[in-house]
């Protein structure tokens, strides 16, 4: 009796196509693509729902099936135990999705993605706990076929840089990585805000170091899950930039780079309002920002200076927005906490020093208004992420 399923076959097809590859498979290998997405494909097929160990109810994912396998089946100090508890470490992937598709691509790097598809096919009984009988892997021949597929598999060589895995949740289309040796600068030209914990960048200096173009080169579309992150960033201006078709923002080569597409749709930072700025004493901490925003907010001084907000890559600078004036510019270094308050969430204040945090002598607390709350709490996260990336560099 002859069994076959469209999807064994197409497997077959891009593993053939891969396998005709004289020489090392890395993420540029144009086929590539298309044979992760058939296998997750048919890793996926008939999948079950599985329960926690306190009777849970899990998403029905081959991550979960084939997490378990790596801690039943294979000692820890085994190739792919070790590859699946990396997985688990990856803090750029956070959903069954994303590490399913991070252990493909390790495991094709290990030459190991056969091992655990040969202990759920040819241990007895054990595949019809994670699929059912009208899957791939629920038939025994057809998993003794996706086995023999992935032996083959584990003969090729692939060169992934498995780094780059931040989209992997998203998509299995990954972003262009450059590495870029910048001349030491002051200021690298760029202003960012995070959202979902990826910094996402909304103004580039035309003449900065940094400025790079972001669109893809062959298509001159921009990349898929920077336009969620665009539509989910609750940044108005800067969706404004997704509506607008590419022929309207490049007239010809030169002009196609995002930092010209960012000057014509955006002004740097954001539009807020400065209230005053209050010396709060020695103390910095986040339970004095409620403290410093009442007490710019009943001072006879309170001011409304329509101000631009930039997080900028080593600290933040406050410029007027008429007239470009410096008012307060600080490393975050020097910001030992920032904030706003439920009570007002309209109003946020960051709190700084004068020198080092051991030898701090008075603190200076700056307070902001803005009705874009969305905003608001991306300025602070935006904060947040300053402190730590710039932890790390010291």
């Amino acid at each position: 009796m002859t069994v076959s399923n469209p999807l064994i076959k197409e497997l077959k097809g891009w593993t053939r196509k891969l396998t005709e590859c004289n020489t090392e498979i890395d993420d540029a290998h144009v086929d590539l693509p298309s044979f992760c997405k058939c296998l997750e494909t048919c890793l996926q097929k008939g999948i079950l729902m599985s329960l926690t160990t306190v009777g849970f109810s899990k998403l029905p994912d081959a991550w979960f099936c084939l997490e378990e396998i790596a801690e039943k089946h294979f000692s820890s100090s085994c190739t792919y135990s070790l590859i699946v508890e990396q997985v688990k470490q990856n803090l750029k992937v956070q959903t069954p999705n994303g590490r399913l598709r991070q252990l493909i691509r390790t495991c094709l790097m290990r030459k190991c993605l056969h091992m655990p598809i040969e202990i759920l096919v040819r241990t007895p009984l054990m595949a019809i706990d994670y699929y059912d009988k009208g899957s791939i892997l629920g038939d025994e021949i057809l998993g003794e076929i996706l086995f023999s597929v992935l032996l083959q598999v584990s003969k090729l060589n692939f060169k992934l840089n498995l780094r780059n895995s931040s989209f992997l949740d998203e998509s299995w289309q990954l972003p262009e990585c450059v590495a870029l040796e910048l001349v030491p600068c002051k200021s690298l030209g760029i202003s960012v805000c995070f959202t979902k914990g990826k910094a996402l960048i909304i103004n580039l200096d035309r003449n900065s170091v940094a400025a790079e173009d972001y669109h893809n080169k062959q298509t001159q579309e921009m990349y898929s899950p920077i336009v969620n992150l665009v539509r989910n960033s609750g940044i108005e201006r800067l969706k404004k930039i997704l509506k607008r078709p590419i022929s309207d923002v490049q007239d010809n080569e030169e002009t196609s780079d995002i930092s010209k597409m960012m000057h014509q749709s955006l002004n740097a930072g954001f539009s807020i309002k400065y209230c005053g700025s209050v010396c709060i004493g020695t103390e910095g901490d986040v339970k004095q920002i409620e403290k410093a925003i009442l007490q710019v907010l009943k001072s006879k001084t309170l001011k409304l200076i329509p101000v631009k907000f930039e997080c900028l890559e080593i600290g933040i600078r406050v410029t007027g927005d008429m007239n470009d004036k410096v008012i307060c510019k600080q490393s975050y270094m020097e910001i030992s906490s920032c904030g706003c308050t439920m009570n007002i969430p309209d109003y946020f204040a960051f709190i700084a020093r004068d020198t080092n945090c051991s030898l701090a002598t008075k603190f200076d607390a700056y307070v902001f208004y803005h009705k874009n709350e969305n905003e608001v709490q991306t300025i602070l996260q935006s904060l947040g992420q300053g402190f730590q990336r710039t932890h790390f560099v010291v």
